[in-house]
């Protein structure tokens, strides 16, 4: 039996359909750069994900304003808005 992932909240976008692989790889995206910015590659990396995947789902992710791109020396690092459905911890 394969392990249960959580599900993050704000994976979940409005303009694009939200099936269940989808949101599980927005969630581990979230999950990995809610520490800080990361570039593509550090991303990929800390989630486990290919980098057409990671790169598919954090310009669906920019589109919503959920994440925003810095462009550093080096690349362009990623890190979340706040934007986008909370928990309810994080709401209270």
């Amino acid at each position: 039996m394969p392990a249960v992932e959580t599900i993050n909240p704000r994976a979940y976008l409005t303009r694009i359909r939200n099936v269940r692989r989808g949101v599980v790889s927005r969630s581990r995206i979230i999950d990995s750069i809610a520490s800080g910015s990361l570039t593509t590659q550090e991303i990929c990396k800390k989630s486990g994900l290919s980098p057409p995947t990671v790169r598919y789902h954090l310009k669906n992710m920019y589109v919503e304003g959920l994440v925003v791109r810095r462009r550093i020396k080096g690349g362009i690092r990623w890190s979340l808005t706040g934007s986008g459905q909370k928990t309810i911890e994080e709401s209270l």
